[in-house]
C-alpha cells in the first residue's frame, strides 16, 4: 500500500523503489510496536484504527487525484467543507474507480472479519519491541542515507517540499509523514537548486534561423491596436531604429531598504528584486488608458472547444484582439484557487490556501486595488458559494466589492452548475451605468462532471453539440462551455446598446485545463497521443483573450506566454505605473525574453520551462529546441542549469511574497 495509487500517479522508477521499501519497513516496524504495547482489547482497537486511517488515506488520495489531478495536502484541511460541495464529482470518481476503491478496502475487510480472532494483538516481549524499534531506526536511516546519495531526491526530501514529487519518489505514507511534519513545524524554505550558474558565465548555446516563425523573442507584431489605422509593421529586411520608451519601474530605493532591513528573509527578497531586469514600455503602453475592463476567469476552459460555428463571439475575441499563439495554463497545485490567484496577482503558489492567505497581505498590483485607486467602479461576481476557497476574504482584500451566491447574488436559478449567461444577466446593471468600471467574473458552468446527466448546462445545450464527432463526454464538455459564449454575447450586446463597447476591454483566461475528462477524451479533444498525455506540454496550451472592439487589426503574440503574464501585460496596456521587477510574469509586448513555468499533473514533471529557444522537461531531463533553433550541445548543460535556477528563484520568491506580505515592506504606506 505504500506505493503509488495507479498508473496515473506517474511511474516510480529505480532508486524510488528502494526509498519506498526502506521507509515502509520503518513505518511497519514502528506501527507494530505501537499496536502491541497495551492490553489485548486496546491493541486490537489501535490496529483497527490504524488500518482505518491508512485505508482512508489511500482512498482520499485516490479520489482527490482522480478529481483534481493533484494530491490532497494536509495544509488544505480547512477547505474540507468547500470540497464537500462537489460530492457529485466524488461519487462519480468512486464509481469510475470502483476496483481500486475495493482493493484498498481489502485489508480493512479482512481484519474486520478475521482479525479480531486471529491477529497477534497479544503483548509482545520487551526484547521484540526493542528489536523492532532498532529496525525502525535502521530502516529509516538507510532510506535517508540512500536519498542523500541522490542530489535531486535529497533536494525534495530535505530542502523543499513538493507533494507531487514526494509521492513519486517516496510513496504515500512518507509523503503523509512529511506533509504533517511541515504542517506542524513549518515548511523548509524553498531552496535554490544545486549547481546554480551565474547568468554572466553562461554562454548562449543557441543559433536561431531568422526565417522561423516560432522563435520570436521580441514584441508582438501587427497594429498598435488603437483607433487609428497606423501600423508599425516594417519590411523584414529593414532594421527599424530602436525607440526608447523607458522601463516599467517605480522609484524604489532598494539600497535603503536593504541597509535598514534586519530580517534576513526580507533583505534577501530586496536583493533579489533589485537584481531583476525591468521590462520596457512599448508602443502598446497606455493604449487602453481610461477604458473599462472586464476580466474573466473561465472554469476548466480549453481553447480547443472554440469554433466559428459554435463560439462566434469568443472566436472573434480570440482572433481579432491580441492573438496568443503560444499560451499556456500551468497547474500550480490546488485546482481553481491557484490558477485564479495567478491570473489575479502575477504571482503563483502551490496550495489552494493561497486565496485565503492573500486576504492578510497587501497586493498593490491586483487589478481591483489598481482600478480602485483610479476611481473606477469595481466589482467581482461569482455564480457559486461566495465563501468557496475563502474568496469572501481574498477578493475584498484585492479591492473588489465581491458579490456571489449567499452574499447578494441569491436570485440565480439553482442548477448544478449554475448558468454563466444568467450570471451576466443578473449583474450587468450593477456597473453598466457607472463608467469607468472594472469587473471581475469567475464562471462555474464549465465545472465537472462532463456528462449530460451530471452537468445541467451540458444537458441544456446537448442538441447544439450532438452533430460533433466526439465522445459523449467531450460533447458534454463543449456543451457546458457554451454558457461562456452566451454570457459574452449578452455582455457585448448590452455594452453595445449602451454605446460603451468600444470603451470596454475584455481579458479572459482559464484556471486550468479540463482535467476531469478521462485520458481518452482528452486525447480526442486535443488531438494528442493518450499515452503519457499528462506529461505532454501541449495539453497545457490554452487560449487567452485581450480584446477591445476599437482595435483595427489583430496583434499576434508569437512568444511563449502564460497566466503569469496577464497582470503585467494589462497594467502596461492601461498605462498604469507599476514595477515590473516585482511580478513573476512579464508584459508580453515588451522585448524581455519570455519564460513560461509549466507544471504538469502531479506525478509527472513539474517546474518545467519554455522560452523562445525551446522547452525543458525536468523529469526526462530533455531539452526540445523550438523550430528553427540549433543547439550547441557543449554549452547546453550549463544553460539548462542556469534556467532551472531562474525558475527555482521565481518559485522561492513568489512563495515568499505571499507568505511574508512582502509588498508591505516595499510600500509601507501603500502605493496607489
Amino acid at each position: 500500500m505504500h506505493l503509488a495509487i495507479g498508473d496515473s500517479f506517474g511511474e516510480m522508477k529505480g532508486a524510488s523503489f528502494f526509498y519506498v521499501i526502506m521507509f515502509s519497513l520503518a513505518a511497519g516496524c514502528l506501527l507494530t510496536v505501537l499496536s502491541t504495547i497495551f492490553i489485548n482489547k486496546i491493541n486490537r482497537f489501535i490496529v483497527f484504527g490504524l488500518i482505518i486511517f491508512i485505508t482512508l488515506l489511500f482512498e482520499v488520495q485516490l479520489i482527490y487525484f482522480r478529481s483534481f489531478r493533484d494530491f490532497f495536502k494536509w495544509s488544505t484541511i480547512g477547505l474540507a467543507n468547500d470540497v464537500t460541495d462537489f460530492w457529485r464529482e466524488a461519487l462519480y470518481r468512486i464509481i469510475n474507480n470502483w476496483f481500486q476503491v475495493i482493493l484498498f478496502l481489502i485489508p480493512l475487510i479482512v481484519y474486520a472479519i478475521w482479525g479480531q480472532k486471529h491477529a497477534p494483538a497479544l503483548g509482545t516481549p520487551l526484547r521484540v519491541k526493542v528489536i523492532l524499534l532498532v529496525l525502525t531506526i535502521l530502516f529509516h536511516l538507510t532510506g535517508v542515507a540512500a536519498v542523500a546519495l541522490n542530489e535531486e531526491a535529497d533536494y525534495y526530501y530535505r530542502k523543499t517540499f513538493s507533494v507531487s514529487r514526494s509521492m513519486r519518489c517516496f510513496g504515500v505514507m512518507t509523503t503523509t509523514r512529511l506533509d504533517i511534519k511541515y504542517l506542524m513545524f513549518g515548511q523548509p524554505d524553498v531552496d535554490d537548486l544545486p549547481g546554480i550558474i551565474d547568468k554572466d558565465t553562461v554562454e548562449n548555446p543557441f543559433s536561431v534561423d531568422s526565417n522561423s516563425s516560432d522563435t520570436t523573442k521580441g514584441t508582438s507584431d501587427g497594429s498598435d491596436g488603437t483607433d487609428t489605422d497606423d501600423s508599425d509593421t516594417s519590411d523584414s529586411e529593414t532594421t527599424p531604429t530602436p525607440v526608447e520608451y523607458g522601463d516599467n519601474v517605480l522609484n524604489i530605493d532598494f539600497d535603503s531598504l536593504i541597509e535598514n532591513e534586519s530580517t534576513a528573509t526580507i533583505k534577501e527578497m530586496h536583493e533579489y528584486f533589485k537584481s531583476q531586469k525591468p521590462t520596457s514600455k512599448n508602443k502598446y503602453t497606455g493604449i487602453f488608458k481610461g477604458k473599462n475592463l472586464i476580466h474573466i476567469t473561465l472554469e476548466g476552459f480549453s481553447h480547443k472547444v472554440v469554433s466559428k460555428e459554435l463560439f462566434p463571439t469568443l472566436y472573434m475575441m480570440m482572433n481579432e484582439g491580441f492573438v496568443f499563439e503560444n499560451f499556456y495554463t500551468s497547474l500550480w497545485g490546488g485546482s481553481t484557487a491557484t490558477g485564479e490567484y495567478t491570473a489575479m496577482t502575477g504571482l503563483f503558489y502551490n496550495s489552494a490556501n493561497c486565496l485565503k492567505m492573500s486576504a492578510n497581505i497587501y497586493l498593490p498590483f491586483a487589478l481591483g486595488n489598481v482600478f480602485n485607486s483610479l476611481n473606477y467602479t469595481v466589482y467581482a461576481f461569482h455564480n457559486h458559494d461566495y465563501t468557496y476557497y475563502g474568496r469572501h476574504l481574498s477578493h475584498p482584500s484585492m479591492g473588489y466589492n465581491y458579490i456571489a451566491v449567499g452574499n447578494g447574488l441569491d436570485n440565480l436559478t439553482y442548477y448544478w452548475p449554475r448558468s454563466d449567461r444568467e450570471l451576466a444577466e443578473k449583474t450587468i446593471d450593477y456597473y453598466i451605468n457607472k463608467t469607468p468600471f472594472h469587473v471581475y467574473y469567475i464562471t462555474v458552468s464549465g465545472h465537472a462532471n462532463y456528462t449530460f446527466i451530471g452537468n445541467a448546462m451540458a444537458k441544456r445545450h446537448r442538441s447544439e453539440v450532438e452533430h460533433l464527432e466526439y465522445s459523449d463526454n467531450v460533447k458534454a464538455y463543449i456543451a457546458c462551455q457554451l454558457e461562456v459564449e452566451y454570457m459574452l454575447q449578452y455582455l457585448v450586446q448590452r455594452l453595445d446598446e449602451a454605446s460603451i463597447l468600444d470603451d470596454t476591454v475584455f481579458v479572459m483566461s482559464s484556471d486550468h485545463y479540463p482535467y476531469a475528462l478521462a485520458d481518452e477524451d482528452l486525447a480526442q479533444l486535443y488531438g494528442l497521443d493518450v499515452n503519457g498525455i499528462h506529461g505532454n506540454f501541449d495539453l497545457f496550451r490554452n487560449g487567452c483573450v485581450i480584446w477591445c472592439s476599437s482595435m483595427k487589426e489583430p496583434v499576434h503574440i508569437k512568444k511563449p506566454a502564460s497566466s503569469l503574464d496577464i497582470i503585467p501585460t494589462v497594467l502596461n496596456l492601461f498605462g498604469v505605473d507599476y514595477d515590473s521587477r516585482l511580478l513573476m510574469g512579464t508584459d508580453v509586448n515588451s522585448d524581455t525574453d519570455p519564460v513560461v513555468i509549466l507544471n504538469c499533473d502531479s506525478g509527472y514533471a513539474e517546474w518545467n520551462w519554455i522560452n523562445s529557444y525551446g522547452s525543458y522537461n525536468t523529469s526526462t531531463k530533455k531539452f526540445t529546441p523550438a523550430e528553427g533553433v540549433t543547439v550547441n550541445e557543449d554549452t547546453l548543460k550549463d544553460y539548462i542549469t542556469y534556467m532551472n535556477s531562474v525558475v527555482a528563484k521565481k518559485r522561492k520568491f513568489s512563495f515568499r511574497t505571499l507568505e511574508n506580505n512582502y509588498y508591505s515592506y516595499v510600500f509601507p504606506h501603500g502605493l496607489y
